[in-house]
C-alpha cells in the first residue's frame, strides 16, 4: 500500500496549527502546576499523534478527525489554564 502523502501531510499540518509541537505538548503535560488531567490529556494526544505516523497508510479518516477535534479542545484546555 503506498501512503498517501497529501492527506498525511494535511493532518500533520493542521495538527501543527492547532496545538503546535508534540514537545509541547509534553512540555505542558510534565508542568507541575498543569491539572492532572490536562497533563494526561496532552501526553495521550502526543502518543496519539506518533502512534499515526508511524501508521499512516492504515489510518482512516475519522482517526485523523478525532484527533484534530481532541488536539482543538485541548489546545483550549490549556490556553485556559494559563490564563488563570
Amino acid at each position: 500500500m503506498v501512503p498517501d502523502y497529501e492527506r498525511i501531510g494535511r493532518f500533520i499540518y493542521s495538527f501543527h496549527r492547532i496545538c503546535g509541537s508534540v514537545e509541547t505538548l509534553t512540555e505542558t503535560a510534565l508542568a507541575e502546576s498543569a491539572p492532572r488531567e490536562l497533563k494526561v490529556r496532552a501526553a495521550s494526544l502526543a502518543q496519539n499523534f506518533n502512534h499515526i505516523l508511524e501508521n499512516a497508510a492504515s489510518t482512516v479518516d475519522s482517526e485523523f478527525s478525532a484527533t484534530l477535534k481532541e488536539a482543538s479542545e485541548i489546545q483550549m484546555e490549556i490556553e485556559k489554564w494559563r490564563s488563570v
